[in-house]
């Protein structure tokens, strides 16, 4: 048992080192869920068959609540209705009525329901109706001057090594890139974002290239930091050298550089402007089904965590992003254990992760 602890815990825990997790995973089969529906005995067709369709909806429903966070569960139940509730069969494999029973003028059944996970998330995504679960802080970034994708490249591998913030790029045309910052920065807080980077580079020949064969070249590059409100929090700059015996490869290297080095300086600056908690990613093993998976949820939900929301679920494997209330994820696995009763093992904790089991 140990050895599979160890084993289960190395394999979770480099897979999410190696790259974050797939927001839609999901196996290929079918998975079942246990509902409940009932239908009048008077109506159209028979009353089992209605009965079996509203546990079908019911099914769907509980399903979708998984891949919901909170705040999307309470103001959604009107867009689920005129959406995947209208039309269940869509995301239903197949349904075993269990059990009937007459209850007055109605009739009731248990089911069991196989539904199509990937089809039922896809549409709730499409929808807009997941909820934005636990989001990490946004910085949007603007670009001035020749550096271009090459530029943004090297300065968001950099940065994103070394910051909470998740980076992107602006949606900008000429005309706003071409405008003061303080129009860049009202559409980044428009978009959403929490940080706006301006950056701007130029680059020339430092030295002669010409007689040597080579092509000296330097390039200087400066960032200002903006926040939601449009003020300035910070203004950066770098300079970067490099040499290649083709001049543009030289330049491009040297653009590179400082866009490295000014990432590097912005992520350890802009850290203390983060006011929201990482968000913690979860992962337990041998859920097994998804209404043990609906016991996990309900039960994850409490003081420890918010913005709960399962991202994958396959072969009985779960994903689930949260906002810890506390920075100490040691801390935190210890207090979910301490209300637990699945069975849940600590596996292993990692940087921005907890890994749990439930053995069989």
């Amino acid at each position: 048992m140990k050895k599979h602890s160890l084993l289960l815990s190395v394999l979770f825990l480099s897979a999410a080192c190696a790259h974050a997790p797939a927001p839609a995973a999901f196996g290929g089969s079918p998975e079942p869920i246990t509902a409940e529906g009932s239908a009048p005995l008077a109506g159209q067709g028979p009353a089992r068959e209605r009965a079996s369709l509203d546990a079908q909806r019911s099914a769907v429903l509980r399903a979708a609540g998984l891949f919901m966070d909170e705040s999307a569960r309470a103001g959604s139940r009107d867009l689920l209705e005129i959406g995947l509730l209208r039309t269940p069969q869509l995301y239903v494999a197949k349904a075993r009525v269990l059990s009937e029973q007459r209850d007055g003028d109605s009739v009731r059944v248990a089911a069991r329901v196989w539904l199509r996970l990937d089809k039922l998330v896809s549409a709730l995504r499409g929808l807009k109706l997941a909820g934005p679960g636990a989001a990490s802080a946004e910085a949007a970034f603007a670009q001035r001057g020749p550096g271009g994708k090459p530029f943004y490249a090297a300065f968001s591998e950099a940065f994103t090594k070394r910051s909470a913030f998740r980076l992107r790029e602006l949606k900008a045309d000429e005309g706003l890139l071409a405008g003061p910052d303080a129009a860049l920065a009202e559409a980044a807080a428009a978009d959403g974002a929490d940080l706006l980077l301006v950056a701007a580079s130029s680059v020339s020949q430092s030295g002669p290239g010409l007689d040597t064969g080579f092509y000296p070249a330097r390039a200087e590059a400066s960032l200002k930091v903006y926040g939601p409100d449009g003020a300035e929090l910070l203004s950066l700059s770098s300079q970067a050298n490099a040499v290649d015996s083709a001049e543009a490869a030289s330049a491009a290297k040297a653009l590179a550089n400082a866009a490295d080095l000014l990432a590097q300086e912005a992520a350890v600056r802009t850290a203390r402007l983060n006011d929201k908690p990482a968000p913690v990613t979860i992962k337990v093993a041998g859920v097994g089904s998804l209404d043990r998976l609906e016991r996990l949820r309900d039960q994850l939900q409490g003081p420890e965590l918010s913005g709960l929301r399962v991202e994958s679920f396959s072969d009985g494997n779960a994903v689930i992003s949260a906002v810890p209330a506390r920075s100490d994820l040691h801390e935190m696995a210890s207090a979910l254990l301490r209300t637990d009763a699945l069975g849940l093992e600590l596996e292993g904790v990692g940087p921005g992760q907890v890994v749990f089991s439930i053995p069989n």
